[in-house]
């Protein structure tokens, strides 16, 4: 509960400050007072959980989140079994990933959606999400999906992702790569890539770190091209199935890869109101539209207040965001063997699968002759 506390001393908005400080001091006491009144299928075991999970890490070496090609393949293959780990847990019922995944759509959610809450709830949620990781396998952090990468491939479908070193494959079950026969409360976990809506482009969010304030790019009052709730629902509903639906979405691991990417994306337009004399910390919007929006209500999270997740303590003393990939100077690729640079345009470009069924072979700047990727996981052991 560390960084609770911590909250209460930072400094808020001047007309809101003292009563911040006075309704925070609840942090001193046990997040399973809200939860067990606040959650009707609350077991102990959860709530005790779920406590530990709160806290601020020790020194001052932030976590780097860093797009998920650009991970290690040692870093990719820690994170994919941490979760499996997670998964295998049921020490908390059903399981601790599904446990977890849960909060986002109980009455815990109430301001994660529809308002200017959407984006610290979500932001504490990964936190959450990153520590119990962290309890499997030390120094996992989560990694973010840049799906702008993918919206400029001809067919994003046979995007690198959807292969089974990333996602697994993005179409009905899920039945390859790490995450292949995950069941979840809403059936066998599946995909519908590309069926509906759209990624988000290098355009979108030239929109939104074109805006200055925090309403101008959240419900209600943002217009739909600077919106990044909105844009995030289309890549949501890009992949389909579970990840299309509220209750359901989390249960993909997809999620918090995709939330990650918002999360740094929000990140990038504090650091850019910084440059303009705006302080983050200071700048929630008076127009919330529910009240599960207004700054001082609870969160939903433990004792966290709504305001608390413009609070700059997470990136101070938590987590920083890698630079998005670039095109690295002297190479055809964009610090990935995952991502190729096509220096006509500067462009990053994943490397694509092939769209014949029996030889799915991932195509880099020059065809490829065999399934590279496939030689890989029978070296690591990863087919079965």
């Amino acid at each position: 509960m560390y960084f609770l506390l911590l909250l209460a001393f930072q400094t808020m908005p001047s007309l809101m400050s003292v009563l911040h400080v006075l309704v925070l001091f609840l942090a001193i006491f046990p997040i399973s007072r809200l939860q067990i009144r606040t959650q009707t299928n609350a077991n102990s075991r959860f709530v005790q959980w779920m406590n530990g999970l709160f806290y601020l890490p020790r020194g001052n070496e932030l976590r780097v989140r860093k797009e998920y090609r650009l991970l290690s393949d040692e870093e990719r293959r820690s994170y994919h079994q941490a979760i499996l780990l997670l998964k295998n847990d049921r020490t908390v019922l059903p399981n601790k990933f599904d446990a977890i995944a849960s909060l986002h759509h109980l009455n815990t959610a109430s301001g994660a959606h529809g308002g200017p809450g959407f984006l610290g709830w979500h932001r504490i949620y990964l936190t959450l999400f990153e520590n119990a990781l962290r309890e499997k396998v030390p120094n996992v952090t989560i990694p973010y999906w840049d799906n702008t990468l993918d919206a400029e491939l001809p067919d994003p479908r046979r995007s690198i992702m959807w292969s089974p070193l990333f996602f697994g494959n993005g179409n009905g079950a899920v039945v390859t790569g790490p995450f292949r026969r995950f069941t979840t409360p809403y059936g066998p976990l599946r995909r519908d890539i590309g069926a509906d809506r759209r990624l988000m482009s290098k355009t979108d969010l030239e929109n939104v770190f074109s805006r200055r304030w925090m309403w101008e790019i959240s419900n209600p009052s943002a217009e739909d091209r600077y919106n990044l709730e909105l844009l995030h629902n289309h890549v949501h509903v890009w992949i389909g199935e579970q990840m299309s639906r509220i209750e359901s979405s989390s249960y993909d691991p997809a999620f918090f890869s995709h939330h990650a990417f918002v999360d740094c994306l929000w990140e990038e337009f504090r650091q850019r109101q910084r440059q303009h004399g705006i302080n983050p910390g200071r700048d929630y919007p008076r127009i919330v539209g529910d009240q599960g929006h207004q700054p001082l209500v609870s969160m939903g999270l433990g004792r966290l207040l709504v305001v608390d997740g413009i609070n700059d303590i997470f990136t101070q003393r938590i987590y920083s965001c890698q630079r998005r990939p670039e095109c690295v100077p002297g190479t055809n690729h964009c610090g990935s063997p995952y991502i190729r640079c096509n220096w006509s345009t500067r462009t990053c470009l994943p490397l694509i699968m092939s769209n014949r069924p029996n030889n799915p072979v991932a195509q880099g700047p020059a065809q490829q002759q065999v399934p590279w990727w496939a030689r890989l996981m029978q070296r690591n052991g990863l087919f079965g």
